[in-house]
C-alpha cells in the first residue's frame, strides 16, 4: 500500500473522529444536569417581570406543556390572584435542587415585608435546550415558636 493511501486512511479516520466528537456535544448539552444558575436565572426573570406586571415575558419563561393547559389570560389572573408574595416579596431565596432526569424541582422561599414567607417550588423541564418552568405550587410556611419550621 502506498504511502499517501495509509496517509489518506489514517486522516479520514481522524476526520470521522473529531466530526462524532463534534456532533455529540450537543446532545451531551441536551442530556446534563441543569446549572442551579440557569435555574435561577429563569425564576429570576419571572419574577422581576411579574413584578413589572410584564405578563408577556413572564409567560415566556413557562413550557409549552405549561401554554397547553393555561393560555395568558389564565396566567395573568392566577399571577394577579394566586401569587400575591412573588409581586410582594421583599426578597427570595432559593433552595437545594432536586432532580429526577425528567424534572428539576426547585424551592424558592418569598419573605414579605410584614415578616410572612411563602415558598413556592418550580419544577422545570428541558425544551428547547433551556430550562422551562413547568409547574409551580405555592404554600405559606409557619415558622412556630415550638418545634421549628412547618409548612
Amino acid at each position: 500500500m502506498k504511502l499517501t493511501t495509509r496517509v489518506s486512511i489514517v486522516a479520514f479516520t481522524l476526520g470521522s473522529c473529531a466530526l462524532a466528537a463534534y456532533l455529540q456535544k450537543p446532545e451531551r448539552e441536551a442530556l446534563r444536569d441543569p446549572s442551579p444558575f440557569e435555574l435561577y436565572d429563569t425564576v429570576q426573570t419571572q419574577v422581576l417581570a411579574l413584578r413589572a406586571q410584564r405578563y408577556q415575558e413572564a409567560y415566556l419563561q413557562v413550557s409549552s406543556r405549561y401554554m397547553d393547559r393555561n393560555n395568558l389570560e389564565r396566567f395573568i389572573e392566577a399571577a394577579r390572584g394566586d401569587v400575591p408574595a412573588v409581586r410582594l416579596a421583599v426578597r427570595w431565596e432559593f433552595g437545594a435542587l432536586e432532580n429526577n432526569g425528567v424534572e428539576t424541582a426547585l424551592p424558592v422561599r418569598f419573605f414579605l415585608q410584614n415578616g410572612e414567607v411563602f415558598e413556592a417550588t418550580y419544577t422545570f423541564i428541558r425544551e428547547d435546550r433551556k430550562w422551562k418552568i413547568d409547574h409551580v405550587h405555592c404554600g405559606v410556611v409557619d415558622f412556630g415558636s415550638a418545634g421549628g419550621m412547618r409548612m
